[in-house]
């Protein structure tokens, strides 16, 4: 569903202060907190409770039922509207009582009144979110008819009932012209058809219509699963229907002309208890501030660009040391793309405490591309991890930036708490744990690594780069190089004094020698192939073996014993 920009006249904080003051108790606003949902309501309380376990449970059902593990962890807000005249300020049309509309900071279901009636399309909606914030990769037909199934979702007396008939549905496939399958799955969001009032009826229909037999009918839904992953992994819809029900797709759409000439179809009640004993929302009253913020987020959710802007303004301006505005004002200039802008307001919020995980992180990553100092980008991203431990996307970012620092045993215990990650970043986190892994010593770990990213590696540059890993695997992994598990690297910067080179034939390690601190210190130098060797562009100097003129150099080593002459094993020269 599309939004676009609308102007709405709003009540300054000021004026809304008086008309809050003067409203009736049964319109003023309440907040009810659930395990996976939030609600801001003028509704009943009583209603208000019914419908955030109501979702509670469908949350559940879908995240456990599904054939594919559906992502339900993204905050979610049901806003409901007792009045209808408030909720028409919102709604995308005067003909829908409920509506999804996904935001920056959270998702929102908006409903008018909650009641039975007003939850299935608002549960399509929520399942097209699930399967959006769980990465699937499924053709529109399928994301579509999927949802549909789901809508008819209800409790039973012993779990919960799936796949009651869609009376239009089957009207609609009775008067019109059915698409092939391959037709059908060839369809996407920009298609002509999509957009044909006449076709597109067909289209919903008849992807309800075949979703709902290959999930539910008997002699398909053993299948199913393996459907879903065939097409998540980009198989065609041919080769999915081989590859989960061995039939082409001929032979399923005649089967589905049959399934849909019975006089029932088949529902499913799966044996999920839909009510949970003592199941409780906490509920509390909400100030003028913040129901003001809560129209101003979802006036920024729906696309009504100008009123959630005046909104925003308005509430800094009341409450200036309070972050939450200036967050919800950075949220939609990233929708718009405002870049400079999104970093201005979400620094005035990172300075006034905000504890929005994901927003210390956007701030880094802004930070980042505008090239402010390191130290500050890895402070923000090191607040978001903070904030939210287990923040997969926030673990990535700063693991990679640790590394990237040369702090290996910190950079390697954050990539490793990583869970989840999209497959576009494979790559660089297998890259980042081989050349960690590979720092502190762990020879097969880094190579094992390396391969995992070596098969994924996105471009040329990419895989550049990690063979130029394994050579560096391979080189330390020799004898002559010293490595040990568990080894720390340290730093020493000073002027070089020369090179004693050694050929491998002599049994005898080639030495560096380097003044720090007015201290002359000796350090063992493996074969060329196993140390890091950078040339700074502006450098003049040359490295090589022999007496050398001072000039500024740095290394990287890995400690010895103290017994012998040397500090230590090269592992990387800069100069």
């Amino acid at each position: 569903m599309r939004y676009g920009l609308r102007s709405v006249r709003i009540a300054p904080v000021a004026l809304l202060l008086v008309a809050a003051s003067a409203a009736p108790a049964e319109d003023r606003w309440i907040r009810l907190v659930s395990p996976h949902f939030e609600m801001y309501t003028t509704t009943e309380e009583k209603t208000a409770r019914e419908a955030i376990l109501h979702f509670e449970r469908v949350r559940e059902f879908l995240t456990s039922a599904a054939p594919l593990k559906l992502q339900g962890d993204h905050p979610t807000r049901i806003v409901a509207f007792r009045d209808p005249a408030m909720y028409q300020i919102y709604a995308p049309n005067q003909m829908v009582l409920s509506y999804f509309a996904p935001g920056q900071q959270r998702d929102f279901i908006v409903m008018q009144n909650p009641s039975p009636q007003s939850y299935p399309i608002t549960i399509h909606e929520y399942v097209h979110a699930l399967v959006q914030h769980s990465g699937l990769r499924l053709p529109l037909w399928l994301n579509e008819g999927w949802a549909d199934v789901y809508s008819t979702l209800k409790p039973s007396h012993d779990g919960v009932a799936v796949g009651d008939l869609i009376p239009d549905r089957i009207a609609t496939l009775s008067k019109g012209q059915w698409f092939g399958l391959n037709e059908l799955a060839a369809i996407n969001a920009s298609s002509p058809e999509y957009h044909e009032s006449a076709r597109t009826g067909i289209f919903y229909a008849e992807s309800w219509a075949l979703a709902h037999m290959l999930y539910l009918s008997p002699e398909y839904k053993a299948g199913f699963g393996k459907f879903l992953a065939a097409l998540n992994g980009g198989q065609s819809m041919d080769a999915a229907l081989q590859t989960a029900f061995a039939r082409n797709s001929g032979q399923v759409f005649a089967d589905l002309q049959t399934y849909l000439s019975r006089k029932t179809l088949v529902g499913t009640v799966f044996l999920t208890p839909f009510e949970k004993a003592g199941e409780k929302a906490a509920v509390s009253p909400v100030s003028i501030y913040d129901s003001t913020l809560a129209m101003a987020d979802l006036h920024a959710a729906v696309g009504h660009q100008v009123d959630a802007a005046r909104l925003y303004r308005q509430l800094e301006e009341a409450e200036p040391n309070r972050p939450d505005a200036y967050a919800g004002a950075g949220y939609m200039a990233i929708r718009y793309r405002e870049m400079e802008n999104a970093r201005r307001e979400f620094t005035k919020a990172y300075a006034l405490g905000s504890t929005d995980a994901k927003l210390c992180l956007q701030l880094a990553v802004l930070d980042r591309d505008a090239k402010q100092p390191k130290a500050q980008v890895m402070a923000e991203m090191e607040r978001s991890v903070k904030l939210q431990p287990d923040f997969s996307e926030a673990l990535y970012e700063l693991g990679l930036m640790k590394v990237d620092s040369r702090d290996f045993d910190a950079g390697y215990a954050l990539l490793t708490r990583v869970t989840g990650l999209p497959s576009d970043r494979t790559g660089p986190f297998n890259a980042a744990l081989a050349y960690a892994s590979l720092a502190r010593g762990e020879i097969e770990t880094a190579r094992n690594y390396a391969g995992a990213a070596l098969k994924v590696a996105a471009n040329p540059a990419a895989k550049a780069a990690v063979e130029g890993i394994l050579r560096l695997i391979d080189a330390r992994a020799k004898p002559g190089a010293g490595v040990h598990p568990g080894e720390k690297l340290l730093h020493a910067e000073g002027l070089v004094v020369g090179m004693r080179c050694e050929s491998p034939e002599s049994g005898l390690v080639s030495k560096l020698g380097l003044v720090v601190g007015g201290k002359q210190l000796l350090f063992d130098l493996p074969e060329a192939a196993a140390v890091e060797i950078l040339k700074r562009p502006d450098s003049q100097s040359e490295l090589k073996c022999g007496p050398l003129g001072s000039f500024p150099l740095s290394v990287e080593y890995a400690a010895g014993d103290g017994k012998g002459p040397t500090v230590g094993m090269v592992r990387r020269i800069e100069y």
